[in-house]
């Protein structure tokens, strides 16, 4: 019975000392890369990344310039290009950076990171600019062949109307919030020099 007990405590060590290594590694999550440094890329088809706000949509192809990552990190910065853009379904319009990047936290949040700067969407004679911003939610990520998926469904995003012109279906000018930025499908984020790149 004592060597019963003996050995079942034996176990029981063993089984909680595997849960304490499982725990740690699973805190310890960080984007990564088999080579350092490594930069990565993705792009979208036209209208798949989705600007929404109380005027509607404007759609746009997307490429995205990923890095470079010199070491593990929670974070990744991401500096995305819009082309091809249409607002509300006929409008020719364009989304201008203008220096402004995403900064990917590991946990699926994003920051705007645009410092002084800001983003701005132009459609006829609607305007808007969307100014830095933290904490946004959420980029879906997982580990894909020898890259990341990632797919943004992102909401909460405030912005102002600085132009609201004859036919645009903006509700006056203004700070506005709730603008939303999805993407219909997930983007492979793929090494430019061949390296694996995951979380993990």
């Amino acid at each position: 019975m004592i060597r019963k007990l003996k050995t079942l405590g034996i176990a029981l060590v063993a089984v909680l000392a595997m849960s304490a290594v499982v725990a740690s590694a699973a805190s310890a999550t960080n984007f990564t890369a088999s080579s350092y440094p490594t930069s990565a890329t993705a792009s979208s088809p036209i209208g798949n990344d989705d600007f929404k706000t109380e005027a509607g949509s404007v759609e746009c192809a997307a490429h995205f310039n990923v890095g470079p990552l010199s070491k593990a990190s929670e974070t990744v910065t991401v500096v995305p290009t819009y082309t091809g853009c249409k607002a509300f379904g006929f409008l020719n319009a364009t989304v201008n950076m203008n220096g402004c990047d995403y900064v990917f936290n590991v946990n699926g949040s994003v920051n705007l990171s645009c410092g002084v700067k800001y983003v701005e969407i132009t459609a006829g004679t609607c305007r808007l600019i969307i100014a830095g911003q933290s904490n946004l939610s959420k980029v879906d990520l997982a580990n894909s062949g020898s890259g990341i998926s990632a797919q943004a469904t992102v909401g909460g995003i405030n912005y102002s109307v600085i132009q609201d012109g004859i036919g645009c279906p903006f509700a006056g000018t203004g700070v506005k919030t709730g603008a939303t930025y999805t993407q219909n499908s997930a983007v492979l984020v793929s090494s430019t020099n061949g390296a694996t790149i995951d979380i993990g």
